[in-house]
């Protein structure tokens, strides 16, 4: 899968198209079946180096997520299996 890359300023402005890390979060909701999609996602992003919870927003700390996103949008152009995503992610590649 293809993304554009992920801006730190995404996370603060507004569009009436989706920005590259919502197009991201919706791809990784869709790699899981049901009620494992929303634990994938939260997985993916720790792996990728989003050392925050859920409750905290992207935009308090806009560079990490950026930099998490862009983790995130390199493992998915090499794989759609999330077992290969998080593989890639843990291991840094």
């Amino acid at each position: 899968m293809e993304f554009a890359e992920v801006q730190a300023q995404h996370f603060s402005t507004i569009s009436r198209d989706p920005l590259p890390h919502t197009l991201i979060e919706r791809a990784l909701l869709q790699l899981s079946p049901g009620e494992h999609a929303a634990q994938l996602r939260t997985e993916v992003l720790a792996a990728a180096g989003w050392k925050h919870s859920s409750l905290v927003s992207f935009g308090k700390y806009p560079e990490e997520a950026a930099k998490a996103f862009n983790r995130i949008r390199d493992a998915l152009a090499q794989s759609d299996d999330p077992a290969v995503v998080l593989s890639k992610l843990k291991s840094g590649a």
